[in-house]
């Protein structure tokens, strides 16, 4: 969770690119949503998806690190997975829970030298769409490998690009679903020598995310602060 005023953390709650807060920027506080979180990590700590349950949306998570105790304590009504996310099946997976498309939310934030753009044509391989994305290129260590093929992967599928980061992470749109004025204050081209971080650009166009985490119990999670 991020202070406001000095751009710190108080403790790693939630997601540490605010993937969280630009979901629930597009869609309200009162949309109870869907998510699908590949390369989630642990439940809480620096997690794409841990505050959009707050707000009563349900979803699938996996990762190949081995979170399942820290999952059934903090998060025991999310579907998370301990296996290699190019294993799934994830149109069973989706059907097997009941997950409609368009789904909300696709987070992929596989970490190391893999391939991104292909787990991204796998999900899309399961015939459903999806409203937004965030997924990770870091190509300030991979170059254009990951991101240029993503772009034209999404740009092909119709998607639109809202924050442009040529260095770490994407954030997309679907405009079937999601109209200009849902998204309008996150749009960003970082496309300069230096990342300009969200929570630092958001700041300078003078938005204020931080009543979105009002949902966080913090004492029922005190010992991760």
């Amino acid at each position: 969770m991020l202070d406001y005023n000095s751009l710190t953390y108080k403790n790693d709650i939630g997601a540490g690119g605010l993937q969280d807060v630009y979901a629930l920027v597009v869609f309200g506080k009162n949309h109870k949503g869907t998510y699908v979180d590949i390369g989630c990590r642990h439940p809480v700590l620096h997690n794409n998806t841990f505050l959009l349950e707050k707000y009563g949306w349900r979803g699938f998570a996996v990762d190949l690190e081995y979170y399942t105790p820290e999952w059934k304590k903090y998060r025991p009504n999310s579907i998370y997975k301990n296996v290699d996310a190019f294993s799934i099946n994830y149109k069973n997976q989706f059907e097997k829970m009941k997950i409609e498309s368009p789904i909300d939310f696709l987070s992929i934030d596989l970490e190391g030298m893999v391939d991104r753009c292909n787990m991204l044509k796998q999900v899309f391989e399961s015939g459903y769409e999806f409203k937004t994305i965030t997924i990770e290129h870091d190509a300030y260590c991979t170059g254009e490998s990951e991101k240029k093929p993503q772009r034209e992967f999404l740009t092909d599928k119709g998607y639109t690009l809202v924050r442009k980061c040529e260095f770490i992470e994407d954030f997309w749109i679907n405009p079937k679903y999601i109209n200009e004025d849902q998204y309008q204050v996150l749009i960003q081209d970082n496309s300069g020598d230096i990342e300009i971080h969200p929570w630092k650009f958001l700041k300078s166009v003078e938005y204020d995310w931080t009543h979105f985490y009002d949902k966080v119990d913090l004492d029922s999670i005190g010992e991760l602060l």
